[in-house]
């Protein structure tokens, strides 16, 4: 039943544009959350700053990450952020204007595992991710290790610390606010290895006319220039990799 009505809810999207550009946020906190009152999170505030200044709706549907890839590769004239440009990504999108850069890590728990983890250390654990992710991509890599995928980060935080997983696999940033989500102390994550660095950007649909990509991209590079865009990652605590 509730695969049905997201699959309406997923056509109605895509029948009935709103007049303008549509606004999609893929659901990983810090930078895209769902909330009662809306959209909110650190890219989400980008997109909708960059919305008011050229005049455009501010409203942003968030939704699951796969469900926000999905609408934007099979509408148009749609936006959507963060993603991380990867190479199975690269001829899907139209790519706007990066955001922040990100790195994806190797997560213990203080209590369990003290010292950063390794790659090789990480073949024997059980190893925590969110369904869709870079992470359960990145995850899959280790051939030896039982992949254990949830549908949100916060999920992974509580078993990390219960010691249900070994270790998890995340953006850095993305697990930090996770921690915090599930009312536990950021300062018990133990930051292990990088398994990949990218940059989070503001993509839209291949069919959005040329002339809109880049008045959207220039509009988030005076934001970038004017440090807009830095205040609002001081607001949300984002850490550079």
């Amino acid at each position: 039943m509730y695969a049905r009505r997201c699959s309406l809810l997923f056509s109605l999207f895509l029948a009935c544009p709103a007049d303008g550009v549509q606004l999609v946020g893929a659901e990983v906190p810090p930078f895209a959350t769902s909330g009662a009152g809306g959209g909110s999170g650190l890219a989400v505030e980008i997109l909708q700053e960059a919305a008011k200044r050229l005049n455009e709706s501010t409203a942003v549907s968030v939704m699951p990450f796969a469900r926000a890839m999905a609408v934007t590769m099979q509408g148009s004239d749609i936006l959507v952020t963060p993603l991380g440009r990867v190479a199975s990504r690269e001829d899907k999108y139209q790519w706007v204007a990066p955001l922040m850069d990100e790195v994806f890590v190797l997560i213990s728990h203080k209590k369990h595992q003290a010292r950063p983890l390794s790659r090789e250390q990480a073949e024997r654990l059980v190893i925590g991710v969110m369904r869709n992710s870079v992470g359960e991509g990145l995850a899959t890599a280790f051939i030896s290790a039982t992949i254990d995928g949830v549908p949100m980060e916060a999920t992974n935080a509580k078993k990390l610390a219960a010691g249900r997983i070994g270790a998890w696999v995340a953006s850095w940033n993305t697990a930090l606010y996770a921690q915090r989500e599930a009312g536990l102390a950021a300062e018990d994550l133990v930051r292990g290895e990088v398994l990949m660095r990218t940059t989070l950007y503001v993509a839209a649909s291949l069919k959005m006319p040329q002339q809109d990509v880049l008045r959207w991209r220039k509009v988030l590079e005076k934001m970038r220039k004017d440090g807009s865009i830095e205040a609002l990652e001081k607001k949300y605590r984002y850490e550079a990799p």
